[in-house]
């Protein structure tokens, strides 16, 4: 007779609520889970080969395919490189549990190899994980493993999603498990607010002279795509988004103001928001923090009328002050005004001037928004991209136009370097339909490009694109313009990002001038669609080239504000 066993009632706890993948690093506390993973074939183990890595694929996978990601980790070293990705997931409002192990019970505190149970022996990293999440506690009773997963897989996918964290004792996964009925993650409805609330901001926005909408990430989590369109081509209303809220709006739309903020921000989006002409400003799922709005920029509230809805009730006046406050759901509350009948408005303003795209083909050497500019013209219509932070971000958020099938995804307010190559991989196998690329600096890259490894060896054709400006450039440009000196953030030997990934068995090519790029990029997505082997871009550009908005960055560190 077999006997169920804690790591039995969590892999059908995990299959029960929809999990497909997971994605970790192996270690001793968890040998019981990776051995039942072995003989499930409803649930694939991807072998990472770091613990953040393992976290930034999880999130790339949920960001993409709208389910819960799944890492799992060891105790003590594992958990607690995990730690940055798995704030990364929680700060950006994406549904993750994180596993960690821990050694026996009878074993806490008395020098268990990577014992992290804590009591001021050794490390906590269930109090670690605290302040990172929205749920993190350890299993001591094999009892208890079932209840908790249930209740850690809910607060993660709740209407305000963000990362949990689960962590089992060795002797909880290999316990006998009594046969007790399963326990099932209920559906919560969206928020709405009260209709007269609706009727109150639909009146508003009719008569108003000269409203814009500000979409963020929470847009974005929602999926307000198709109704935030609706309303805004009803009511005639410009639209900007944040950077983290980049692709829920369509950025080729008469209506597109592009991105407002401090990084990769468009001179029409800076322009329209800081006029005084608004009278309306219309804040959907941003928290109004200082990416988002250039520094705390006051011109953004300043004589106007700002209504900021939020499924999140914390983010609500949280960035900046505001007038009304609307605790609900995007995309519930864009329906509600949709049936609220609005009348049809003609164009309130002239439309915001045409996109100028800057040259593909320069006769200098490549800069990075001339290689933002060639992927806005070359890469496919339904292309997932992933943005990681520094001048990437500057250059894509400007010069590459999302939307229409189009998805941006970065990982901000943490702002780790690193996410986006791991991310991708994630993404790759959330969707294997769809093209996936990721675009990073040469010291973003650096940090996490060992998981081109793990894409190899498990066969996900990713797609990496490397700015190759040799160093820490956005750190660099920042000194220029608060110092006039550079210290201590290029490399005075470049990364090779091409030999690197080729030592990692990729495919990949050095890029230096548009033409190459153009057919390389050709190549990378052909062989990506068709094959299983990844590919790597290692496009050197400028490294003194500046994102005009970066400057309110630097006004922000200086001012201390």
């Amino acid at each position: 007779m077999v006997v169920k066993t804690g790591a039995d009632v969590l892999v059908e706890t995990l299959i029960r609520c929809g999990v497909r993948k997971v994605f970790g690093v192996p270690g001793g506390p968890l040998l019981a889970l990776l051995d039942r993973l072995h003989h499930e074939p409803d649930l694939e183990f991807v072998l990472a080969r770091h613990e953040e890595g393992a976290v930034f694929m999880a999130e790339g996978y949920a960001q993409t395919s709208g389910r819960l990601g799944v890492a799992c980790v060891t105790s003590g070293p594992g958990a607690m490189h995990a730690l940055t990705a798995t704030a990364s997931a929680t700060s950006d409002g994406v549904p993750l549990l994180l596993l960690s192990g821990q050694p026996p019970v009878a074993r806490f505190g008395q020098g268990a190899l990577q014992d992290s149970s804590g009591g001021n022996w050794s490390a906590d990293v269930v109090e670690t994980l605290r302040s990172a999440t929205k749920m993190s506690t350890l299993v001591t009773d094999v009892r208890q493993l079932a209840f908790m997963a249930t209740r850690a897989i809910g607060a993660a996918t709740a209407p305000v999603p963000g990362a949990s964290h689960l962590s089992c004792a060795t002797d909880v996964l290999t316990a006998p498990a009594s046969a007790a009925p399963p326990r099932f993650v209920p559906v919560v409805s969206p928020m709405r607010v009260a209709a007269d609330e609706v009727q109150t901001l639909a009146q508003a926005l009719q008569r108003a002279r000269h409203p814009v909408v500000l979409a963020g990430q929470g847009a974005k989590l929602a999926r307000a795509h198709d109704p935030l369109l609706a309303v805004a081509e009803r009511l005639s209303l410009p639209v900007a988004t944040t950077l983290k809220g980049k692709s829920v709006f369509p950025e080729r739309h008469a209506l597109s103001l592009g991105v407002f903020g401090m990084y990769g921000a468009s001179h029409t989006a800076h322009d329209s928001l800081l006029t005084d002409e608004v009278d309306l400003l219309l804040v959907l799922g941003s928290s109004l923090g200082e990416v988002a709005t250039a520094g705390w920029d006051r011109r953004l509230i300043a004589s106007r009328t700002i209504w900021q809805v939020d499924a999140d009730v914390r983010q609500l006046g949280r960035g900046m002050p505001i007038d009304h406050a609307l605790h609900c759901d995007v995309r519930a509350l864009l329906e509600d005004l949709l049936a609220c009948a609005l009348p049809q408005i003609p164009a309130r303003t002239a439309p915001p001037a045409p996109h100028t795209p800057v040259p593909l083909t320069p006769a200098e050497a490549l800069k990075g928004s001339q290689v933002a500019a060639i992927l806005d013209h070359r890469l496919p219509r339904d292309t997932l991209l992933f943005v990681d932070n520094g001048n990437a971000l500057c250059w894509i958020g400007e010069h590459y136009r999302s939307g229409d099938g189009r998805e941006m995804y970065c990982s901000l307010n943490v702002g780790c370097m690193g996410y986006a190559l791991p991310a991708a991989i994630g993404a790759r196998v959330a969707r294997p339909d769809r093209p996936v690329l990721a675009v990073m600096g040469d010291a973003a890259f650096a940090m996490t490009c060992s998981e081109i490894h793990t894409a190899v060896q498990e066969g996900i054709p990713s797609a990496w694109l490397v700015f190759n400006n040799q160093g820490n450039a956005m750190v660099a440009n920042l000194q220029e313009l608060m110092y006039e000196r550079v210290t201590g953030s290029m490399y005075s030997h470049p990364i090779d990002a091409a030999a690197v990934a080729r030592g990692f068995g990729a495919r990949a090519i050095t890029v230096r001038d548009a033409p190459t790029l153009e057919s390389a990029l050709d190549e990378v997505f052909k062989a990506t669609a068709t094959g299983s082997v990844p590919y790597l871009l290692d496009v050197y550009v400028d490294p003194y080239e500046m994102g005009w908005s970066l400057r309110a960055r630097a006004e922000s560190l200086a001012g201390g504000s």
